[in-house]
């Protein structure tokens, strides 16, 4: 048996006290008088007997006692090994603070269980270690040693935070830190639920830091969760219905019943109505969304779910326009039925410009941009029209009639991937097909091939016949040529007509039940570069279209009912992509303002959603990763089980426990024993 303080042994001098009491109290005789102690003589030899017993039995409790309490505080043990390790601990402590540990265990949240894990594991070490205090935030301060009263303040500060972090990278941080400590003995603890979603990625080896998981888990892993929610038209248009699609999931293993979904909408919540999951599965449900203003709509849909909260939510910011911006760029002069087609449709807001007076900063005003019988085209023009389509616009390419050499349409195509034009062919030919299967002409008809009146033309480009790698046929001929095709690029499309729009040539203006919804659709089928949400911790980068700023020093700014920050920033023509490395830590609405505190954008952000699985590692995969885990019986008091992990099987707590025996028997013979 060994002693971890020995000094306090000197303490058992102590016994001194009990032993002067003994001889000169209980040694103290009170005469009494009587007439006649011949019959009493007897008596008192008997009485005097017992007295010294019970006196000799007193004096040896509070002598064993006193031993009892002295030898607790020189906290004795009996080592593993052949000596005890008495030198410095250098002290990791890991505590998972990501949303799932919010689950409940019996009424407690898993954190608070986890918090007072990491306190009996510092209750298990001497006043001189050093402890380091880590969780998925990885602060300023939690990249220091500190002493045990820092590290119980840091604890008590611990709260459920979005971040996730890889155990590989906690085990790394902790080997940094702790590596500091050149002279002490490393421990590492890991406390945490151990999720499948966050655990170990790989193997992490460190033979001089000893590493050991403290499992938690939750008493139900019920969890439902909004995982995703979208717009299926990329624009949308004010007092006009859009499809919003809800996708919802049952992490558990039962069945829900009567989860309530509701939209928020300017202070508003309206029900959509409730859904019921099997178990494991997940859901979609589409519901249909009109804005009634134009403008930036923030949007919150909800479910009704106990007790993991984080993921019940799922923020939106969609932009809603009044009307979508068409730019028509001629060449001497506008095609008149385009210009009264374009003008007719009421949500429209087309603009005609020459082709020699186009303003090419103004591009990202517009959805659609369609070239009406150009002749040529310009290195800029074509420059700007990559740019836009990669940021989602949508391009039609109407060649002018009869010509030898369209000077720049073929670079135009070698961008988008798409058909170069030929030689002009002046045959006469009828369309013989639509494809209703593409977005441009899904929903329009309700039976195509019935009294519908299909374009001719009287001339037209053959395209080349290398075909791309991605393509798709529009409007085809009877003779199996493309009159109309569209070609991907990025968020955008590539429309190529190889017919003219003049009348002279083609009579696809004059039919407007099939002109009217091509167009239409074609404003609406390239994707936004403004998405509706983001992932805080997954999304590094936001982009949008705002307006330039006026000076260098003119910086955007994020800005919440939470927090407020200056995100990086990358100036690219028109767009401005925001960096969100850092400062982001709540999920909800962001106003985008300069400035001039001008509101330029709404930009959401959700929490990430690997937490809402709750599913677990068993006891052997964490084995299996090369920690050690106490036992279930240890892990009821780990400073019981961590000291004796240190230095051996502890004995101060028995020591403690015999003292009070000895004290109650003191007490029992004082009371009890008559003399």
């Amino acid at each position: 048996m060994q002693f971890l303080f020995p000094g306090f042994l000197l303490a058992g001098l102590a016994i001194a006290i009990p032993i002067l009491i003994h001889l000169f109290y209980f040694r103290r005789f009170k005469p009494i008088y009587f007439t006649n102690v011949r019959f009493l003589r007897e008596i008192k030899e008997e009485t005097a007997s017992r007295s010294r017993l019970r006196n000799l039995l007193v004096l040896l409790a509070r002598i064993l006692a006193i031993l009892a309490m002295v030898a607790a505080f020189a906290q004795p043990f009996l080592p593993r090994g052949e000596t005890a390790d008495q030198g410095p601990k250098a002290v990791g402590i890991y505590i998972d603070n990501s949303f799932s540990m919010g689950a409940l265990s019996r009424d407690v949240p898993l954190l608070e269980v986890a918090k007072m894990k990491a306190n009996e594991i510092m209750d298990g070490y001497g006043g001189e270690d050093q402890f380091q205090i880590m969780t998925n935030t990885y602060a300023g301060q939690e990249q220091r040693m500190v002493s045990r009263d820092q590290a119980r303040e840091l604890i008590a500060d611990i709260q459920l935070s979005p971040k996730l972090t890889d155990l590989g990278t906690v085990l790394r941080r902790q080997q940094q830190t702790l590596r500091s400590q050149s002279d002490h003995t490393r421990f590492s603890y890991l406390i945490s639920d151990f999720q499948k979603n966050s655990s170990l990625t790989g193997d992490f080896q460190d033979t001089s830091m000893t590493i050991t998981a403290i499992p938690l888990q939750a008493v139900q892993e019920q969890n439902v969760s909004i995982d995703s929610a979208w717009f299926e038209g990329p624009v949308l248009i004010a007092r006009q219905a859009n499809p919003l699609v809800v996708q919802v999931t049952n992490h558990g293993d039962e069945e829900v019943e009567q989860v309530r979904l509701s939209l928020l909408e300017n202070g508003q919540e309206k029900p959509i109505g409730q859904l019921t999951i099997a178990p494991g599965a997940t859901v979609t449900d589409t519901l249909l969304y009109s804005a009634q203003v134009a403008g930036w709509q923030p949007l919150e849909l909800r479910i009704t779910d106990f007790p993991v909260q984080f993921d019940d939510s799922y923020f939106l910011a969609v932009e809603v326009k009044e009307r979508i911006g068409i730019l028509v760029i001629y060449e001497g002069a506008v095609t008149p039925h385009l210009q009264k087609g374009t003008a007719g449709i009421q949500a429209f807001e087309p603009l005609f410009q020459s082709a020699s007076q186009v303003d090419y900063s103004q591009f990202a005003r517009y959805q659609l941009i369609i070239l009406d019988d150009l002749s040529a085209l310009s290195s800029g023009l074509i420059a700007e029209l990559e740019s836009f389509m990669r940021s989602g616009g949508n391009v039609l390419v109407f060649p002018k009639g009869n010509q030898t050499n369209l000077n720049g349409f073929a670079d135009l195509c070698a961008r988008a991937g798409a058909r170069r034009y030929g030689a002009w062919d002046p045959k006469a030919q009828n369309v013989s097909e639509i494809n209703t299967r593409s977005f441009v002409f899904s929903d329009v008809y309700t039976n195509a091939r019935a009294n519908l009146r299909l374009p001719a033309t009287l001339g037209n480009y053959q395209m080349e016949s290398s075909g791309p790698v991605n393509e798709e046929v529009l409007i085809s001929y009877r003779s199996g040529q493309r009159m109309l095709a569209r070609y991907p690029l990025e968020l955008g499309n590539l429309f190529l007509s190889s017919a003219p729009l003049g009348e002279e040539f083609n009579d696809l203006v004059k039919t407007g039940e099939v002109f009217i919804p091509m167009v239409y659709k074609m404003a609406l089928s390239g994707r936004t570069n403004h998405r509706v949400a983001y992932t805080i911790g997954k999304d590094r980068e936001v982009e949008l279209t705002v307006p330039v700023r006026k000076t260098a020093e003119s910086l955007l700014r994020l800005r919440s009912d939470n927090e407020e920050f200056v995100p990086s920033q990358r100036y690219i023509g028109s767009r401005v992509k925001l960096g969100m490395e850092v400062g982001l830590s709540h999920s909800g609405i962001y106003d985008v303002v300069d400035d001039q505190t001008s509101v330029l954008a709404n930009v959401a952000f959700n929490y990430d959603r690997r937490e809402s699985d709750l599913s677990i590692l068993g006891m052997e995969d964490i084995l299996a990763k090369g920690f050690q885990i106490p036992d279930e019986t240890a892990r009821a008091d780990l400073s019981v089980w961590v000291g004796e992990q240190e230095r051996g099987i502890v004995l101060w707590r028995w020591c403690v426990i015999l003292a009070l025996a000895f004290l109650a028997i003191e007490s029992l013979l004082l009371r009890f024993w008559k003399t």
